[in-house]
C-alpha cells in the first residue's frame, strides 16, 4: 500500500527535506523565505553587450552551451535578439546522451554559429569507483560526488577556448530558480548554514563510515579539487590562471532578465527545433545523464529528487499553480528502466548490485516515512 506524501501547502517539497519546518498554516520556511529579488534589467545587460560588440577579433562572446534548455535559448538570444557574434562551446564529460548531441547540431545549424566541442575526463574517471563505493553504504550524502570534476572541467575548458578564440566576453545560463539540498545531506548539520567547515567534517564522516572511497587516491584527489575549486578563490584563481584570457568578462544574463520556463521552451521547441530526451518527462538537466541518474538516486533513496525542488521555486515566483506542480510531479520524477540499464552499461555496474543497495537504503529508513507516488 502507498503512502500518502505529505506536503507543504504552498509548494510541492516534501516535510523529509532537509532544514524544512512547516508553520501552523503548513507552510514552510522556504516559502516564508523566499528572496523577492529584483532583476537588473535588459538595458544594464545591454550597456555590457555593447562595449564587447565588435571590439575583439572574429567573434563578440562565446556562450557556453550544454545543449539543455537554458543555454539552447541563450545562444538563441546572443544571435537573434543581440546580434552577437557568436561561439558556441559544448564541453562534453562523457555522459551527454544523444539526444543533446542531436540538439547541439540542429540548433548550431539554424542559428548558422561555429561550434566547439571540448572533452574532460575528470567525471568518468571518478564516477564508477564513486558509484561501486556508494553502494555499499548508500547515503544521501555522497550521491553528489558523483558528479565532482564537472565544474573543475567545465571552468577549465571553457576558459580554455575563450584564451584560443581571443574571446572578451562568455554568456552562461544559470536561470532555473533552483536551491541545491545535496550540500545539505553532506553537511554534518543538514538543519544549520552549509559552509566548509560543515562540508569537510561531513565527508569525514562519510568516508570513516564507508572506507571504500579510498581505495581509489585519483579519485579523493578529484573530490577535493573540486571542493576547492568552489569554496576557495585562491584555488580557482591558481587552477584557471593558466587558461584565463586576460580580460575574459563572464555574463549571466538571467541576472538581468527574467528567467520564464514556459517562453525557454516554447522558442527552442519552435525555432531550434529541440527535442526532448526520451529517459525523463522532466526538462531540467536532461542534457547531463549523471544529473539524471541522480535525481533516480534521491527518488530511491530519500523518496524526493531536484524535480520537487524545481517545481517548489516555480509556485513560489508565480510561473506555475501548485496543482500544476502537483500534476507534473507525477509525470516528471521518474526516469525510465532502459535509461538504468544503459547508464549501466556506460558506467560499468550490475543493474542488480543497483537494486540490492536500494534495497539496503529502504531498509534502513532513508524515506523517513515518505513513499512513493500519491499526489496531493
Amino acid at each position: 500500500m502507498e503512502t500518502i506524501v505529505k506536503r507543504c501547502s504552498r509548494c510541492v517539497l516534501p516535510l523529509n527535506y532537509p532544514g524544512i519546518t512547516i508553520d501552523a498554516a503548513g507552510i514552510c520556511n522556504y516559502c516564508r523565505e523566499t528572496d523577492k529579488t529584483d532583476l537588473i534589467g535588459e538595458d544594464k545587460l545591454l550597456e555590457i553587450i555593447d562595449r564587447f560588440r565588435g571590439t575583439a577579433g572574429k567573434y563578440d562572446c562565446m556562450v557556453a552551451f550544454s545543449g539543455g534548455r537554458d543555454s539552447s535559448y541563450l545562444l538563441w538570444y546572443a544571435v537573434r535578439k543581440l546580434g552577437l557574434r557568436t561561439l558556441a562551446c559544448m564541453v562534453d564529460n562523457g555522459f551527454v546522451p544523444e539526444q543533446t548531441r542531436t540538439n547541439v547540431k540542429i540548433a548550431t545549424d539554424i542559428l548558422g554559429v561555429d561550434l566547439v566541442v571540448k572533452h574532460h575526463h575528470m567525471v568518468k574517471d571518478c564516477a564508477r569507483h564513486t558509484l561501486k563505493s556508494w553502494m555499499k553504504r548508500p547515503t544521501p550524502g555522497m550521491i553528489g560526488m558523483l558528479c565532482a570534476g564537472c565544474t573543475l572541467g567545465l571552468r577549465l575548458k571553457l576558459n580554455e577556448t575563450a584564451k584560443e578564440n581571443n574571446i572578451p566576453m562568455m554568456l552562461y545560463g544559470a536561470g532555473e530558480p533552483e536551491r541545491s539540498f545535496a550540500e545539505k545531506y553532506l553537511s554534518c548539520d543538514p538543519h544549520g548554514a552549509i559552509t566548509k567547515r560543515t562540508l569537510i567534517f561531513g565527508f569525514i564522516s562519510e568516508i570513516l563510515h564507508n572506507p571504500a572511497y579510498l581505495l581509489n587516491p585519483s579519485s579523493i584527489a578529484t573530490y577535493a579539487k573540486e571542493f576547492l575549486f568552489r569554496w576557495s578563490p585562491f584555488f580557482q584563481r591558481q587552477v584557471l590562471r593558466k587558461v584565463k584570457p586576460h580580460d575574459l568578462v563572464v555574463v549571466a544574463p538571467f541576472f538581468f532578465i527574467r528567467w520564464e520556463e514556459s517562453r525557454i521552451l516554447s522558442v527552442i521547441r519552435d525555432e531550434l527545433q529541440w527535442g526532448e530526451c526520451s529517459y525523463t518527462n522532466n526538462t531540467w538537466r536532461s542534457d547531463c545523464m549523471i544529473a539524471i541518474f541522480k535525481n533516480h538516486l534521491y527518488n530511491e533513496t530519500v523518496g524526493f529528487s531536484k524535480v520537487e525542488e524545481l517545481l517548489s521555486n516555480l509556485v513560489r515566483i508565480n510561473q506555475i499553480a501548485r496543482q500544476e506542480a502537483l500534476d507534473r510531479l507525477a509525470r516528471e520524477r521518474d526516469i525510465s528502466d532502459e535509461f538504468v540499464v544503459e547508464f549501466s552499461e556506460l558506467l560499468g555496474f550490475e543493474v542488480g548490485d543497483l537494486t540490492s543497495a536500494l534495497n539496503m537504503a529502504r531498509d534502513k529508513g532513508l524515506y523517513d516515512r515518505v513513499g512513493r507516488a500519491v499526489w496531493s
